[in-house]
């Protein structure tokens, strides 16, 4: 930009000097004033042109990459000016390409990540979501340019990013955000902030369900031990002085040592249920299995005057474990052999559906009431408590069923009437899943 000086203010002076040499001392002097006050005036306009025309030219060097740099020969201050400017709008310009380069990057990366991750502009607005991060936080499409707040709803996590960019370093926070415990981490990224989440919601529960597990496996196993020292404590006095009454404490010593045994094996095989290891799969004929388990219970079933019938084709092939299998059909047959009445009957069947075998154990027992029947696959969790330790049920068998059924790749329901009985459908794949 080139500064020419205003022709207005030319003429000013020319008529100036002309009238100052005319007339007299005193008009001259008055003369000389109003040429002083306009010259004032005539340049301040000069210079707000100038000003105006040197931010239009700032305005062009920023949005046009092909501009020359500032020409601003007038003074040398405003040489010096213009070459600040330049270099201003040479930085402002490279900057700005960096960051139009780098912001695919960005993201890239945000998409990239497993976990939840959102990232926000260094004005803490919106740019971007992975599809993790939308579907936990329910991050709507169109929300550009929304606040941390406005895009999380978390005023925890907002706090999070304001100490991440006072003071430029990553912040980590463990909070609870719609029903969920999430883990996060706040990390500055140029000039951008990248959120990461964590959701530990099942983590928390899993840690929870192992805290309660030990308590009830330790409260459960006090029972039997308790029972087997006081046994043992009275069957040595009566030895000596009661020899008759012998017999009957080593039956009854017997037996809960028989509980604890069982509740041992129980606990055992819960927690190989609960590995996620692979499982080797083999054909295993469901149809055979369930006639060897009728065959087992027959006796107990006499002796509680319940009635077994099974319905099955000759085979019925599924893949899985033969033992985990034979664990499901054990089960569900002694449970509904145990909490039947005199007289009652227990039908299992067998038949193909879908691709899958549908094994049914229908009884007609004491039924489960309907607010217990989304907590029987609980570990430890009875119905009739005292039936159950009475009998000798550990509070185990549906948990034990519950897994070995999931870890086939199969599904369990329960329909049951309280005081007519209960069914429960097992579904098994005939394939292992791919």
């Amino acid at each position: 930009m080139r500064w020419e000086p205003p022709l207005a203010l030319l003429v000013v002076a020319v008529t100036a000097g002309l009238l100052a040499a005319a007339a007299p001392p005193l008009v001259a002097g008055v003369v000389l004033l109003v040429v002083v006050a306009l010259a004032a005036v005539g340049l301040e306009a000069a210079e707000r042109r100038r000003l105006r025309r040197l931010t239009g030219e700032v305005g062009r060097m920023l949005t046009d990459d092909d501009a020359g740099p500032l020409e601003v020969p007038a003074t040398p201050a405003w040489r010096e000016l213009g070459a600040a400017v330049t270099a201003l709008a040479t930085g402002y310009r490279r900057g700005t390409e960096r960051a139009d380069r780098e912001r695919p990057w960005r993201l890239e990366l945000v998409d990239s990540l497993a976990q939840p991750a959102v990232l926000f502009d260094d004005g803490a607005r919106f740019q971007a979501a992975n599809g993790a991060a939308r579907e936990l936080l329910r991050i709507p499409i169109d929300l550009a340019g929304a606040t941390v707040l406005q895009t999380i709803g978390s005023p925890a996590i907002a706090d999070a990013v304001r100490q991440a960019r006072r003071h430029g370093g990553p912040v980590g926070l463990d909070v609870e955000h719609s029903g969920r415990d999430l883990r996060v981490a706040v990390t500055l990224i140029g000039d951008e902030i990248l959120v990461i989440l964590t959701d530990r919601t099942r983590e928390r529960r899993v840690e929870e369900l192992r805290r309660n597990f030990v308590v009830n496996a330790s409260h459960e196993l006090k029972t039997p031990v308790t029972a087997i020292q006081t046994l043992a404590e009275a069957l040595a006095v009566t030895v000596v002085r009661e020899p008759d009454r012998t017999a009957r404490l080593v039956d009854q010593l017997g037996l809960e040592a028989e509980r604890l045994a069982r509740l041992l094996h129980d606990l055992l095989d819960l927690r190989r249920l609960e590995e996620r290891g692979p499982l080797e799969r083999v054909p295993v004929d469901l149809a055979d299995l369930a006639r060897q388990v009728l065959a087992e219970q027959v006796p107990r079933a006499d002796q509680a005057q319940v009635e077994l019938s099974l319905e099955a084709p000759d085979h019925a092939m599924v893949a899985g474990v033969a033992g985990d299998l034979r664990v499901i059909v054990k089960n569900l047959v002694g449970n509904a052999v145990q909490y039947n009445r005199p007289g009652g009957s227990v039908h299992v069947t067998i038949e193909p559906r879908d691709g899958q075998q549908v094994l049914t154990v229908a009884d007609t027992g004491i039924g489960i009431p309907r607010q217990d029947e989304q907590r029987i696959f609980e570990r430890f969790y009875r119905v009739d408590a005292a039936r159950s330790r009475e009998t000798g049920g550990t509070g185990l068998g549906l948990s034990i069923v519950r897994h070995a059924v999931e870890r086939h790749g199969g599904s369990i329901r329960v329909d049951s009437l309280l005081g007519e009985g209960t069914t429960f459908l097992v579904s098994l794949p005939v394939e292992p899943p791919r």
